[in-house]
């Protein structure tokens, strides 16, 4: 480039006009000098140009590694939004995850026990050591949806007893389904449930009239809160008969609940095709209800395999409690009556308690005492506490129990029953019953 500026430049010096043509000598030395002034800046000129040709080579030489850069650096900030957006599709992926997760509630506990029997005519007392493990869980569908279930250690075909003996030689024991329930809150304060589940009516206390382990199956509605009237209705199955009558229970029960801790309550219980039927429970065993041998279709015959009840059970009940405090320690005062309308005579059960202090928190304890008659027909005795009297009607007698908290979820207990078993008849006994328990919660 600049050897070429500098022909150009000689050029137009050999192609200015000289002296002998120019009209004037003046005009000819003035443009002499321009053109000795322009031949003198052509080195500077050309100075520039190779500077700038210099300048835009190293641009050149600049420029594909910029784009690369630019190019690189947009690869990463998309791959960084990549990477961002699969961590906010798994973090909104955990978040639901975590909220089905706290919709789930687990609890369970266990239980050891010792447990010693001194029964008047035996020659000697017995002594067993039995366990207890529940698991139950709670899952909350929606917001008036609940469903629940709960498996437990226990014989199947004993309904008022989780409870199994440590004994069969270590043998595996058995598990079976407690609970499986809906409960479907419509609006608050009102809930029906369907399924196996807990019992839905109120008994004051611990009363022994209803074993606690007894979770009754089919339907029930309950209607109230804390405190204001209360309403309860169910209806459940006992037994599914294919060619008779199914064994069933229906009732209801309302009462009021007080600021100052009083409630009362009434209800009926209307056990259907009870009468003239075999034995539900048990294995046959009428658990001290009245009945009478016969055939498989309940025809009396002295010789026959089956077991029958005698009467049927159409039970009123009532039930008080009152709760407060002595000081600063709670206080449970309560009562319960039940007559069934069926039979003529031995058609009551009553009991009446009180239980002082509360052992649920570190360091806190207990102590009640109970005294307790049911009579032969008062109640039906698939749903007579298991351990009253041993767990058969037409007993009577007082039970004694005491508790301590040594830390939390753990409470220590003792229960000591002393008890007339069939009193009132040729086989009655002195029955009395201990029992140490170690149960923890989780």
């Amino acid at each position: 480039m600049r050897n070429m500026m500098t022909a150009v430049a000689f050029g137009l010096f050999l192609a200015a006009p000289g002296p002998a043509f120019a009209a004037t000598r003046e005009q000819d030395r003035a443009e002499i000098e321009e053109l000795k002034r322009q031949i003198a800046i052509l080195p500077e000129l050309l100075a520039r140009i190779e500077q700038l040709e210099k300048s835009n080579a190293a641009l050149q030489a600049q420029a594909p590694p910029t784009v690369a850069a630019l190019e690189s650096r947009v690869a990463a900030v998309e791959k960084s939004d990549d990477r961002q957006s699969d961590q906010l599709a798994q973090g909104l992926a955990s978040n639901n995850a975590m909220d089905w997760a706290r919709n789930i509630k687990w609890k369970g506990d266990i239980r050891y026990r010792h447990e010693q029997f001194n029964v008047e005519g035996e020659s000697s007392d017995r002594v067993r050591q039995r366990i207890r493990a529940r698991l139950a869980m709670d899952a909350r569908i929606s917001n008036t949806l609940t469903a629940g279930f709960q498996i437990a250690t226990g014989d199947r075909t004993d309904p008022r007893s989780t409870n199994v003996t440590l004994d069969d030689g270590n043998q595996r024991k058995e598990i079976s389904l407690d609970l499986a329930y809906v409960d479907w809150r419509p609006r608050d304060g009102m809930q029906f449930t369907v399924g196996k589940q807990k019992q839905p009516w109120i008994k004051a206390g611990y009363s022994f009239l209803y074993d606690s382990d007894v979770n009754p199956e089919g339907i029930s509605f309950q209607y109230g809160g804390n405190t204001g009237p209360f309403a309860k209705a169910w209806g459940f199955w006992l037994n599914e008969r294919s060619s008779a009558a199914d064994g069933n229970v229906i009732g209801a029960q309302l009462g009021y609940a007080f600021r100052g801790g009083l409630t009362l309550a009434a209800g009926y219980w209307d056990y259907g095709a009870m009468q003239d039927r075999p034995i539900l429970a048990f294995n046959g065993s009428p658990a001290g209800n009245s009945s009478y041998t016969a055939d498989a279709s309940c025809t009396p015959s002295p010789t026959g395999a089956v077991r029958c009840y005698t009467y049927d059970y159409n039970i009123a009940a009532a039930d008080l409690q009152w709760s407060g405090r002595v000081g600063a320690i709670p206080l449970l005062l309560f009562g319960s009556y039940m007559e069934n309308m069926d039979p003529g005579d031995l058609n009551v059960a009553y009991n009446l308690g009180f239980l002082l202090g509360k052992a649920a928190d570190p360091h806190t304890w207990e102590f009640g005492a109970l005294y307790g008659d049911v009579e032969r027909d008062a109640q039906f005795a698939a749903f007579v506490d298991s351990d009253f009297a041993d767990g058969l009607t037409q007993g009577r007698g007082y039970a004694i129990q005491g508790a301590w908290a040594p830390i939390g979820n753990m409470t220590m207990k003792a229960t000591y029953f002393i008890n007339d078993r069939n009193y009132g008849t040729p086989t009655e006994v002195d029955y009395r019953r201990l029992q140490l328990d170690v149960n923890y919660r989780f």
